[in-house]
């Protein structure tokens, strides 16, 4: 009864309960036996006949290589789900079951294509310059009918009259991550290397494009005729399979025809009809809707073209013969040419690469420069678009073609490790015509990475309508990337920002929870060295820590340092037994081997043993003996022969690397490696809240931590504390699972409140803490050691007595009131 009572209740009904619950079912596909959604089963399928395809295609055509057969693979298959698409739909009559019984299921395929062509043109049926050439000899009939066969209805499970545009395009973007790549002897489909590198292709959510499309075109349409909108542009710069075009096009008709229904004056002739008492926009209308406003771009020529097919297939998703039919008596096309619509090119890089002096050498066909005043002419001339929306790709930029010295040329939020898409933000509201809108979905780290700085600033500039910052949450499915969506206008900066972080993916309707949880962060808040997105209170008690505390880095001067990277780059973890028995044979070598420390046994108030060792090569202290001699790595194998013939054994690259006289510690000043022989605080690098551990056991960490050489316990206890965690927990980069980054370029802009020691409270204020931290670290190491459940109670009672104290105590230091302290302990 309650589970039927909170589905099917009055209140939980009209709370959305069965939208929810329909939307968990499974969703039937085409596994015997079981259950799986269409969009996987279906793609399953798509991957399984581009292989067959693929195979068939070279085995009668062999000149043909990787690019042309994934080209004709990709037509192929476009035309068959096009026309499956038509014959659902009611469209045509079903004619791809016909092709399996012919004489030649090709020829038929192909005829059946002609035929077509005339009355829908559009890219789908051009004659393409592969397959409809002379020279192209059919494939294996057998394997093609079957395809058809599988395809055709009623043998396929899937009814494209349901399957809405939006399904088909998630198949597609990930379709799109693999091409055919073939030689001599052999054809085999793979992803991409982007695609590989990044772990797969990750369809942006429906809900997520619907809100950042209705930000920004169903603002700029609001309230205008469609004369007026008309002439407005709208685009996508890396529009992939068309999710945001689709999108777009979606909205501009349902405001049409919204609009012709309140004005019933208004419509032309040919602008909307009635079937069956329901008014909707005609064919000629959604056609000129489409010439007219929507407009992408994309690298890939394949994705342009599925774009394109998206487009064709959402024009078409209301159609009846009938409405075909009446194109047919005026001797017009349906579909739209839509070539200078949906462009090939990089949206990045102009043609001033190919002109300029920065590169000698520049493979066009790869790099695709474009200008945006050539592709689209008109839409610059009168100031360009008035909107660009999207989801840009998320790749480093080292991953591709070595472009630095044109971006840092040509964009001022340049950075050597920035990904591509702080680029696309900049291109995208440059773009803009004055009063236009630009919204985009992209990884949240650019408000706090490093390579952020420029962008930051750049956009401190700009006029930020609008922030949504998704924290740790998994918006795409099997990555872990956590975005963040902004808005901005061609406008004037604005003062305040409207923010949100969102907290719970429970509602998919985005706006609504914007609507509730959103905050003003005034502009003036914006720093470069990171944005941190606090409501008016939390900003005010984070300029409050700032004012009454210095940076952590200036406070140590700037003696924070990450550990060493272990493998062959810099040093090599070896265990104690290996550890023992290369002591037996080089006792002069314990100065090599040190104790190890990985971040995940680094524990808050601990006194850390490393588990492992570490061999430095060579003595990390002193370059006094290999820069005597130029043979490094004889020097080592006559000073410590077991360490040499262990790596020797163990580590070929890095043996070579030795041949070659290379010795990582030399790039490295001797203050670096001594800072891991010092008592010093060690922090992982990821972790959810305050880790810092009192290191006195000299060991070494590897750059999953990082280390701040000092014996400073009063530092100890302000880094440990709430106040300096709550601090970084707004400026950090979180990770899934409720995680932060504890990295140096984080924890270095922790406020440290100093002590004026010519003043007699703060020496109380000091000492206090102090003798805390002294009962904490004696605590803890009573702790570790403890052999009773007893005893154990006891000590962990104590420490979360000691470090409420030390809590209150840094709670006064810095001046906290009681909302303050509210807030940094979210009780507010």
């Amino acid at each position: 009864f309650s589970k039927i009572f909170h589905l099917f209740g009055r209140d939980a009904v009209a709370s959305g309960s069965l939208e929810k619950f329909a939307a968990a079912l499974p969703k039937k596909g085409i596994k015997a036996g079981g259950f799986q959604p269409v969009d996987d089963a279906f793609l399953e399928d798509l991957d399984h006949y581009r292989e067959v395809l693929a195979k068939a295609f070279k085995k009668t055509n062999e000149p043909l290589q990787g690019e042309e057969l994934t080209e004709a693979v990709q037509r192929t298959i476009d035309r068959l789900v096009f026309i499956r698409f038509l014959e659902d739909k009611g469209i045509e009559e079903k004619q791809i079951i016909g092709i399996h019984g012919q004489a030649s299921a090709w020829k038929a395929f192909l005829s059946l294509c002609k035929r077509l062509e005339p009355k829908y043109n559009g890219l789908v049926f051009k004659p393409h310059r592969i397959l409809d050439s002379g020279d192209f000899h059919a494939p294996d009939d057998h394997a093609f009918a079957d395809i058809c066969q599988k395809l055709a209805d009623p043998s396929s499970p899937y009814d494209f009259n349901q399957i809405p545009i939006s399904i088909l395009g998630s198949i597609y973007e990930r379709f799109l991550g693999k091409v055919v790549h073939a030689t001599d002897k052999r054809v085999k489909v793979e992803e991409k290397p982007e695609v590989r590198k990044a772990g797969g292709v990750y369809y942006t959510p429906e809900y997520i494009v619907r809100y950042i499309v209705t930000e920004t075109v169903g603002k700029l349409i609001e309230g205008k005729t469609p004369v007026e909108i008309s002439t407005m542009a709208f685009a996508d710069i890396a529009c992939g399979s068309g999710s945001f075009l689709i999108e777009v096009y979606g909205q501009l008709c349902a405001y049409h025809l919204q609009y012709y229904v309140d004005h019933s004056d208004k419509p032309g002739k040919d602008d909307i009809f009635s079937r069956d008492g329901t008014v909707h926009l005609s064919l000629k209308k959604k056609k000129e809707i489409l010439c007219n406003n929507v407009f992408g771009v994309d690298i890939d020529f394949q994705a342009t073209e599925v774009t394109q097919l998206s487009l064709y297939l959402k024009m078409l998703e209301d159609a009846t013969m009938n409405d075909a039919y009446q194109f047919g008596l005026f001797k017009e096309t349906i579909l739209p040419d839509l070539r200078q619509n949906i462009v090939c090119g990089n949206s990045l890089i102009g043609r001033d690469i190919v002109d300029g002096s920065l590169f000698a050498d520049v493979d066009e066909a790869k790099l695709k420069p474009m200008n945006f005043e050539d592709a689209f002419p008109k839409i610059m001339k009168r100031g360009g678009f008035d909107a660009v929306v999207g989801n840009p790709p998320y790749v480093r930029q080292e991953l591709l073609i070595n472009l630095k010295s044109y971006l840092e040329a040509t964009y001022k939020v340049y950075h050597g490790t920035s990904d591509l898409y702080t680029y696309f933000i900049e291109k995208g509201i440059l773009l803009l015509r004055d009063g236009g809108l630009f919204s985009i979905i992209v990884a949240n780290k650019w408000m706090r990475a490093n390579y952020g700085e420029p962008l930051r600033r750049w956009l401190a500039d700009q006029c930020v309508l609008q922030l949504i910052d998704f924290g740790d949450l998994p918006v795409f499915q099997g990555i872990s990337t956590y975005p963040s969506i902004i808005v901005v206008s061609r406008a004037r900066p604005v003062e305040n920002i409207n923010t949100t972080i969102v907290e719970s993916l429970e509602s998919l309707e985005l706006s609504e929870y914007v609507g509730k949880a959103a905050f003003s962060v005034p502009r003036s808040q914006l720093r470069a060295d990171g944005w941190s997105l606090t409501d008016r209170s939390s900003s005010m008690l984070l300029d409050k820590l700032n004012s009454t505390g210095i940076a952590l880095a200036d406070y140590v001067n700037g003696n924070i340092f990450y550990g060493i990277k272990t493998g062959l780059n810099e040093a090599f973890v070896i265990n104690g037994d290996t550890k023992k028995k290369l002591l037996q044979q080089d006792p002069s070598a314990t100065d090599l081997i040190k104790p190890f420390l990985a971040g995940r046994v680094i524990k808050r108030y601990a006194s850390p043993m490393g588990v492992n060792h570490l061999i430095l090569i060579p003595n990390g202290f002193t370059n006094t003996h290999s820069s005597k001699t130029k043979d490094k790595w004889g020097w080592l194998k006559d000073k410590y022969p077991a360490i040499a013939t262990y790596l020797q054994t163990n580590e070929e690259i890095a043996r070579k690397r030795y041949d070659q006289g290379e010795f990582w510690w030399e790039q490295r000043p001797c203050e670096y490696l001594q800072a891991f022989e010092k008592p010093k605080i060690i922090v992982p690098a990821i972790v959810k809240n305050a880790s810092y551990a009192y290191d006195l056991n000299r060991n070494y960490s590897n750059d999953k931590t990082c280390i701040i050489p000092t014996s400073d316990l009063y530092l100890l206890a302000l880094m440990n504390s709430k106040v300096c965690d709550y601090y970084l927990h707004s400026i950090a980069s979180t990770k899934q699972g409720g995680y932060f980054e504890y990295k140096s370029m984080y924890v270095g802009q922790l406020p440290i409140r100093r002590i004026n020691y010519s003043d007699p409270a703060d020496n109380v204020r000091h000492d206090h803490i102090v003798r805390l931290v002294e009962q904490m670290l004696d605590s803890k190491k009573k702790l570790g050691t403890a052999k009773t459940e007893a005893e154990t109670n006891r000590l962990e009672t104590l420490c979360a007595t000691i470090d409420r104290q030390i809590d209150e105590a840094v709670y006064e230091l810095y001046g906290l009131t009681e909302e303050e302290i509210k807030i940094v302990e979210g009780k507010e």
